[in-house]
């Protein structure tokens, strides 16, 4: 899933920020803007994209925990 995550936030970064170097290198009008959008997405998709992989394996720690608690819980009451 990490690999899935950083190649699908790095295409986006490289196009989002490609582009943003383009319009600069071609004097397109807003070619600033562009590229500061560019960078700002690229921040957020990498943060989020990390951020969804720390919670995923959390959520996987937290459910074999009660799992555990769960079935000791089953056992003492037998």
């Amino acid at each position: 899933m990490k690999k899935f995550l950083t190649i699908y936030a790095v295409l986006f970064t490289a196009i989002w920020v490609g582009y943003g170097i383009y319009a600069l290198w071609t004097n397109q009008e807003s070619a600033n803007l562009i590229l500061g959008f560019g960078v700002a997405f690229s921040i957020v998709i990498c943060l989020a994209s990390w951020f969804s992989y720390w919670l995923m394996h959390h959520y996987k720690r937290v459910d074999s925990m009660a799992k555990n608690i769960l079935s000791n819980a089953k056992n003492k009451t037998k």
